[in-house]
């Protein structure tokens, strides 16, 4: 099957120059920090815990962008919000040559929030940021294939 170029959807994998890669992250959580390390691993790359004189280093950083109104309904109290994350990432190889400069990957949602109803609205805004991250990451999986 894998002759025909058949392949599972959301499945790829780096190419072998990246088979290992030193991980460097800023402003992650533990838990976006592990989301993304088991998907980089789950592409075929073995990440280093200490940097690898043979391994490429690959540096992400997470951004928030500030959460926006769109739309406020007055009479039912639900509101619009856009939710949007950023992902600025840049590749290096283990010579330190620039293999990837600095590119920014952005991903967004607008959902609808009760305002009458705040835990629900709470863990309506964790599910959607959890989404954007795992997109962010896997978008970031496919643009390092490209590489």
């Amino acid at each position: 099957v894998s002759g025909c170029g058949f392949r599972l959807a959301g499945v790829t994998s780096l190419p072998p120059e990246l088979n290992q890669i030193y991980l460097l992250t800023s402003d992650f959580t533990d838990s976006q920090h592990k989301l993304l390390q088991r998907q980089l691993e789950r592409a075929g790359a073995e990440l280093s815990s200490q940097a690898d004189p043979q391994a490429m280093r690959l540096s992400v950083s997470l951004k928030t962008v500030p959460d926006r109104r769109l739309v406020t309904g007055a009479s039912n109290g639900r509101i619009i919000e856009r939710i949007e994350r950023s992902l600025q990432y840049s590749l290096k190889g283990a010579d330190g040559k620039l293999l990837a400069p600095a590119k920014t990957l952005t991903q967004q949602k607008d959902i609808v929030l009760d305002d009458d109803n705040l835990l629900s609205s709470t863990q309506e805004r964790r599910s959607v940021v959890e989404d954007l991250d795992a997109a962010l990451f896997i978008r970031l999986i496919h643009q390092l294939k490209r590489i």
